[in-house]
């Protein structure tokens, strides 16, 4: 199924940074092939990634009512056929604001647990890296990463999850830019 409509979340504390420079090519993209592109910027929206005793799941309970703030950015996701989520890597992992969504939104009776989940079709993560992909992937890093997002995106009932990795992010020249937007570029004409 051809993607027709984005919801493009992603996480970043500088709006002036290359992760947003990704997001826009990524939007810039998406919109020249006729995508809808709704985008959620977790910092500028200011998302509470704090895992509060009334968004914790309750495993006995898949109807249990989360806070008005979860239940709004679950909604956001309706109508969306494919998400992307576009993030640095630090520390071999998300910033810990993406995290905080995702345990968050990403909650039993809504992504998961009696029938839930999550309302799209695909899910695309991009993942910037700072370091050169040669000593990421020899480390096992490209492995571990993918296996644990497209992992949990089956557990949530996803099937279609890819990760592209965007290397050398933190030396990154204004040259090195056009190969970086092509890998985007890419992604999302294969959606």
């Amino acid at each position: 199924m051809k993607t027709e409509n984005i919801y493009l979340v992603w996480a970043h504390p500088r709006r002036d940074s290359l992760t947003a420079h990704i997001v826009d090519e990524i939007r810039r993209q998406s919109t020249s092939r006729q995508m809808k592109v709704t985008e959620l910027d977790l910092y500028r929206r200011n998302v509470n990634p704090v895992m509060m005793q009334e968004d914790e799941p309750d495993w006995q309970d898949s109807t249990k009512r989360y806070t008005p703030d979860v239940h709004s950015l679950f909604a956001e996701m309706q109508g969306h056929d494919t998400l992307v989520v576009v993030f640095p890597v630090w520390w071999y992992s998300f910033p810990a604001i993406l995290k905080g969504y995702l345990d968050r939104v990403w909650n039993n009776g809504l992504a998961y647990g009696d029938g839930h989940k999550l309302p799209v079709t695909k899910i695309r993560w991009v993942a910037l890296v700072g370091g050169e992909g040669k000593s990421f992937i020899e480390m096992g890093w490209e492995k571990n990463m993918t296996d644990y997002l497209v992992n949990m995106c089956s557990y949530l009932g996803i099937e279609d999850a890819e990760v592209t990795f965007l290397f050398d992010t933190l030396s990154a020249k204004p040259e090195h830019f056009p190969l970086l937007f092509s890998q985007v570029q890419e992604m999302v004409n294969a959606l």
